[in-house]
């Protein structure tokens, strides 16, 4: 019995460790926020509050990666479709300091080159809302919400590429209570929120922060990042030397010319190069968060 009552203790100190660590997440988190646009009920009351579009979400995925070979590839935070064909990028930026509008511009000519299939019209290319979240109004406007258009210099007159540019931000006033009410929310993420505004996304909170289900999801990607953190510190050090083994290998040298150049192991360096001859478009960087990932 006094076994049983140790047990028990144990597994609800465990809860509440965990839920304590999820505790400081907020929406403002890309993380946090990318889990939580997961479900589709939820994802669709945040962007229909902030296009004020009836804008139905049929498809979601999060994090979603456009790979490029030859230029930067790109990470949506959110990538949803709607039932029309229309294409929603949610991005998460609110701490970050840096060229945020070329960096809209890249998001959206990854978007662009993802959908437009070789040999295919240009009017094939889907209508495209972006919105992106920063914490200050770095437009200077005192807005919440910015929308941007292409429009002609001297005329005014609106031009429209199927770009819907939407920049928000937390500092600034919105033009409608549920858009100022949704901001202040991913600001506090109170997991004990109450509201008919948006339910859906209170409730996806809640089970992330609250719920034994949700805590563990999230306790689980902390664990992931910081264990994918250092094993990305130890890769620079490893694509350093790839670098060198792949200057080798385009001057045509032997594993064992190679390794005995730099004072390497002929196995290691035998290795390295037929990955890179398997692709040779494949980065330092990528091929040395492989050879770690063997290792551990």
């Amino acid at each position: 019995m006094q076994e049983n009552k140790i047990y028990k203790e144990s597994k609800l100190d465990n809860y509440e460790e965990k839920r304590k660590k999820v505790s400081f997440f907020h929406l403002t988190s890309d993380i946090f926020f990318s889990k939580v646009m997961e479900d589709l009920q939820a994802c669709q009351e945040v962007i229909q509050i902030l296009t004020e579009q009836k804008l139905t979400v049929k498809k979601v995925k999060t994090q979603y990666s456009i790979r490029n070979m030859e230029n930067r590839s790109v990470i949506l935070d959110v990538l949803a479709e709607d039932e029309s064909g229309r294409i929603v990028n949610i991005e998460m930026h609110p701490k970050e300091d840096e060229d945020h509008v070329r960096r809209v511009r890249y998001h959206l000519s990854s978007i662009d080159m993802s959908f437009l299939e070789k040999g295919t019209s240009y009017d094939t290319i889907p209508e495209v809302y972006l919105i992106y979240i920063t914490e200050r109004d770095f437009i200077g406007e005192n807005r919440g919400i910015n929308e941007v258009e292409r429009i002609v210099k001297r005329s005014g007159k609106r031009i429209d590429n199927g770009v819907h540019e939407l920049y928000v931000n937390f500092s600034g006033k919105t033009d409608s209570a549920e858009q100022q009410e949704l901001l202040s929310y991913m600001v506090n993420s109170d997991s004990n929120y109450k509201t008919e505004t948006f339910p859906n996304l209170v409730k996806r909170v809640k089970l992330f922060k609250e719920k034994k289900e949700g805590i563990n999801i999230m306790c689980d990607i902390i664990d992931r990042e910081r264990a994918e953190g250092k094993t990305e510190g130890k890769a620079e050090g490893k694509a350093e030397v790839i670098a060198l083994i792949r200057r080798k290998y385009q001057k045509q040298n032997t594993p064992e010319q190679a390794a005995e150049a730099l004072e390497l192991e002929i196995d290691y360096v035998r290795k390295v190069m037929n990955m890179i001859a398997a692709d040779e478009d494949q980065s330092n960087e990528a091929i040395a968060l492989q050879l770690l990932r063997e290792e551990m």
